[in-house]
């Protein structure tokens, strides 16, 4: 009974929080909506990817993909990222993947992403990706594209800290386009029309996460038969669900809190019970940029994911980069 009355106690302390947390987000709305806070523009293109729930929706991989489509049209891009969560070395999980990836001469990270960006305009980029960008207020954006888990819909959440949403899904009337990420299979004409319903006038696309291959953490490719997932992303059972289509065996999940970085000791046990289970750890790419480098690495594997459009990607790429004014 005890334990009940705990429970209870403790879903309507949340939803009380959860009332004061939407209370500020309404005055927030209203004091930039009377022209009492206004965003600072910069002098850039700025595309912000962002979601309206904590958690991983894709917004890392879509933004790797923006920002190739961009770079193969000879166009100046950058990534603004806030730097969140900084590793031993200072720099976040995000800005040090970005930073591999697309060079650190094209990565702003900061306390603030409006001065990140700012700082990215003045060094002459043209088109800023803002990462996680949506809830930032401050900074005027060119668009906005909403990326919304396809197998998690906002429909029947709360906002923070009884559910997982950071504004009200009227929110999503503010985005440009929405993106349901993670699709599975075809489209269903029905979930899309209840996710369209948030934001009429927004467009929309969708795409999902494809797996291109297994890695080490020196970035060879490597066979892996059996794996046990070990993460620390937003999205756990996604992790496990891609290497499934990987078609590995995955033979157990650990999850940890998002953005956490791994000590020698957690890399330690975690390879141990992989060992125990005749598998390996498997990690994303995230996750592998928060591995310790003193912990054992040759039964460690890396899933290498890219984003693939299901639909409306062209549209949404030349929006971006401001192509449809030339069609």
């Amino acid at each position: 009974m005890d334990a009940r009355v705990g429970a209870v106690a403790g879903v309507s302390l949340r939803r009380a929080a959860a009332a004061l947390y939407g209370a500020a987000w309404e005055a927030r709305r209203r004091s930039y909506a009377l022209g009492l806070f206004r965003p600072r523009r910069v002098a850039a293109r700025v595309v912000s990817v962002g979601n309206l729930s904590v958690g991983g929706t894709g917004k890392t991989t879509l933004t790797l993909r923006l920002a190739r489509a961009a770079l193969a049209a000879s166009r100046g891009v950058a990534v603004v990222c806030r730097n969140y969560r900084p590793g031993p070395e200072g720099a976040s999980d995000e800005a040090a993947l970005f930073r591999a990836a697309l060079g650190a001469e094209r990565v702003y990270a900061g306390a603030s992403k409006r001065l990140a960006a700012a700082e990215a305009a003045a060094r002459g980029h043209a088109l800023l990706l803002v990462d996680d960008g949506f809830s930032t207020w401050s900074l005027a954006r060119d668009l906005d594209l909403v990326l919304l888990d396809a197998s998690a819909p906002v429909a029947h959440d709360a906002l923070l800290p009884l559910g997982w949403l950071r504004e009200p899904r009227r929110a999503l009337q503010r985005a440009d386009w929405l993106v349901l990420t993670r699709v599975t299979g075809p489209l269903d004409p029905e979930r899309v029309a209840r996710v369209r319903r948030h934001a009429p006038a927004a467009r929309f696309a969708a795409g999902r996460h494809r797996v291109i291959g297994v890695r080490s953490l020196e970035g060879a490719p490597v066979t892996v038969g059996r794996v046990r997932v070990v993460t620390a992303t937003g999205n756990a059972r996604a992790v496990a669900a891609s290497a499934g289509e990987a078609r590995l065996e995955v033979t157990g999940l650990s999850s940890y809190r998002d953005h956490h970085w791994f000590t020698p000791a957690e890399a330690e046990g975690e390879r141990r019970r992989a060992a125990r289970e005749r598998a390996v750890v498997l990690l994303t790419a995230k996750d592998a940029v928060r591995w310790p480098r003193a912990a054992g690495r040759s039964d460690v594997a890396v899933l290498e994911v890219e984003w693939e459009w299901v639909e409306g990607g062209e549209a949404l790429e030349r929006a971006v980069l401001d192509d449809d004014r030339e069609r």
